[in-house]
């Protein structure tokens, strides 16, 4: 509409050229948008009825326009306004269709051509003097180390396009900085400081009218709240967006904020929305066009179909995914993809290649992690050389431009010696002069340069320290790995035994009062002993994550009682009794081990936990494809401070065993991570008159 309007103002066919192009680059900028047809339509004749520096800019607003949807065109385009522009010599801005063949080639999921592209655009803009494209330079550099896992890397770049959009004080730019360091924060978990961020954006973008960025700035407002678990309010922020890119018919906008929703909704459980609006964004995203779009909605189509147990379907969607992150170097979403490979291949009976994935979704998180931690250690160490290097070459710079000074004084000497004779004496002293001062400068320089190379050598030793440090800890795994096989299978034996043992004299008959106490303390202490290195073990095997759920068909009223049974003689033993309602009647789909392990520890610190002469509920139902488990007691129930160290190992909480029973904090952390395994939820109601566990599970019915 605004372009309509300006050209009905202007009579002129190349007057009505001129100021459409010139409209086109002050709203776009750098700045992303999606692809706008009437633009295109009315730039195109613009190519063959304006002049050289009119084309060079109708070339950069159409491939601006083609970067999402078709990166070729944009690549097509761009490269023929580079050349224009270097041909003409473009004083300013020649660095922009470099910018844009860098986020077209990001697009398309080229991550190495789309540094290598904006590093030249940085280059360019940076010799030209041009703090606009320089600021948008460091910031689309900074969004390409981003994606691929560099943080510290993207946190500077980010840093730098910031201090650059303040000195010139454009707010468009500083928004999308801000949105860009709310995407660092956010995948550090620090959520305060993104949805700071993220905010600041907004607020630019709202203050901007800017329509798209604001859309975007809900989004990312949006995929904040999601990481939160704040659903409800994630999904607001969605709809806000969704309505106002229903206003400008923007097909991409609309996609990413499908995408993002039905991430949502399957993590809700809500499978059969979350796939349908996956197939409509890969209707219109392809791998080419918009690689990352294209890998988030694949990889969400996949886990709809593993939740609706079509698991061929799952393993050839992975796989594309897993080739395609593969060769674009975008481990997070390789990561992911083994690990839904694993889980398929484990449904598939296809154990050989369910390990081969498991393991390669170990190596790739380990690989990141350690890549995390190694850039953490070299921001400092680096950060430090970088300073001392941009000083080191500030002070050559300075030195080179007098040496160049000098050199100029020097042949304006030789030309004055040449025309006059007379002054010769004069001219070869100062000849000297100059000869002196340029090898003391010679010197220093090479002073410095030795300087660089002892530095660098540092360098070089501390990267050895920190290979020797890293295979240090790979050994202390491997002793605590051995340490825990010494306690399975060197310590448990001897704690039956003791245990048979005080049971055959129990048996015996032959013992007084007294003998009898101690024989039942020996017992306390072995039973102890035993569970608390059952609880070590079963720790360490979730925390190496070598024991994977394992669903099976089981009777869950059978399966109840029998985990209850052995619960009743102990709850007997302090006056107490176990009941409960089970309004499950069918048989289930699920772990028997993991939900056994669920039961055991809730039902024995239910008992160990409740008052004498107490009251132990054990209630079950199904609802909305769930499996919910309720267990409730009579106990002092947990305090403030106990509730936010719930499920921490090895956390003894205030509340004490009535019988003299041992804990060793271990039980609800077992609990909280079988129950995350198995993809449900735990809940604690509690008050000084007993507490109650809430688990819910997702299962099948046969």
């Amino acid at each position: 509409m605004a372009i309509d309007c300006l050209l009905r103002l202007k009579s002129e066919r190349w007057g009505m050229a001129w100021a459409l192009i010139t409209l086109f680059v002050m709203v776009q900028g750098n700045r992303a948008s999606a692809q706008n047809l009437k633009v295109i339509d009315s730039l195109r004749p613009l190519l063959v009825s304006v002049n050289e520096a009119q084309q060079f800019d109708a070339l950069n607003a159409l491939g601006f326009e083609y970067r999402f949807s078709y990166p070729d065109s944009t690549i097509l385009y761009c490269t023929k306004s580079f050349a224009l522009g270097q041909r003409i010599q473009i004083r300013k801005g020649l660095s922009r269709p470099l910018s844009f063949i860098g986020l077209a080639k990001a697009n398309q999921g080229d991550y190495v051509s789309a540094l290598e592209y904006h590093s030249r655009s940085l280059d360019v803009a940076t010799g030209q003097q041009d703090t606009l494209q320089m600021a948008h330079g460091h910031n689309n550099i900074g969004r390409i180390y981003f994606d691929k896992g560099d943080l510290v890397r993207s946190y500077n770049e980010f840093m730098k396009a910031r201090d650059l959009f303040q000195s010139i004080n454009d707010l468009s730019g500083l928004a999308y900085v801000y949105r860009s360091l709310s995407d660092v924060y956010e995948s550090k978990a620090d959520y305060p400081n993104a949805l700071k961020n993220a905010l600041r954006a907004l607020t630019l973008r709202q203050d901007l009218d800017d329509r798209r960025a604001v859309t975007s700035a809900y989004m990312e407002l949006g995929l904040i709240y999601q990481e939160m678990d704040s659903t409800e309010v994630a999904l607001k922020q969605f709809e806000i967006a969704d309505s106002i890119a229903s206003m400008m018919s923007d097909k991409l906008t609309k996609a990413e904020i499908s995408i993002g929703i039905a991430e949502i909704l399957c993590k809700e459980g809500r499978s059969p929305e979350a796939g349908a609006l996956a197939e409509e964004v890969l209707h219109f995203v392809t791998e080419n066009s918009n690689q990352k779009l294209f890998l988030r909605a694949r990889l969400l189509l996949a886990r709809c179909e593993i939740h609706w147990h079509r698991y061929p379907n799952a393993s050839g969607i992975l796989e594309r995914i897993y080739k395609s992150s593969e060769s674009a170097g975008n481990l997070v979403f390789q990561r992911d993809a083994a690990r839904l490979l694993s889980k398929v291949n484990t449904a598939l009976n296809n154990p050989a290649k369910a390990k081969e994935y498991s393991n390669t979704y170990d190596l790739l998180q380990a690989k990141i992690e350690r890549e995390d931690l190694n850039r953490e250690i070299e921001r400092l160490e680096f950060q430090l050389m970088i300073e001392k290097t941009e000083k080191e070459n500030e002070l050559l710079k300075a030195r080179q431009a007098k040496d160049e000074a000098v050199i100029a004084e020097q042949r304006f000497q030789n030309t004055l010696m040449l025309i006059i004779l007379a002054f010769g004496a004069v001219l070869v002293v100062l000849t000297w002069v100059v000869s002196r001062k340029r090898k003391e400068v010679n010197q220093r320089l090479e002073e410095q340069n030795q300087h660089i190379r002892a530095q660098r050598e540092e360098i070089v030793k501390q990267n050895e320290i920190l290979s020797s440090s890293n295979r240090e800890l790979d050994l202390l795994n491997h002793e605590k790995d051995t340490l825990m096989n010494i306690v399975a299978h060197d310590l448990k034996s001897p704690l039956h035994r003791i245990s048979g043992l005080t049971q055959i004299l129990e048996r015996e008959g032959n013992t007084n009062n007294q003998q009898s106490e101690l024989l039942r303390l020996i017992q306390d202490c072995a039973r102890g002993g035993s569970d608390l290195i059952t609880g070590l073990l079963d720790v360490h095997a979730l925390n190496e994550g070598r024991e994977l759920p394992k669903p099976k068909a089981i009777s869950f009223e059978e399966f109840i009682k029998h985990k209850a049974q052995p619960f009743h003689t102990f709850a007997e033993a302090k006056g107490s009794r176990i009941q409960g309602i089970n309004k499950i009647q069918e048989r289930v789909i699920c772990d028997p081990s993991y939900l056994g392990r669920i039961v055991d520890n809730l039902l024995s610190n239910a008992v160990k936990f409740s008052s004498r002469n107490s009251v132990i509920e054990v209630d079950t139902e199904w609802r909305s494809g769930c499996i919910y488990l309720s267990v409730k007691d009579q106990g002092p129930g947990f305090t403030e401070k106990d509730q936010r160290h719930l499920y921490q190992k090895f956390r003894k909480l205030s509340a004490q065993p009535t019988a003299g029973e041992s804990s060793h904090g271990l039980g609800l952390a077992i609990v909280k991570t079988l129950v995350d395994r198995l993809g449900g939820t735990i809940e604690l109601k509690t008050s000084p008159r007993g507490s109650e566990f809430l688990v819910r599970i997702p299962a099948e019915i046969l």
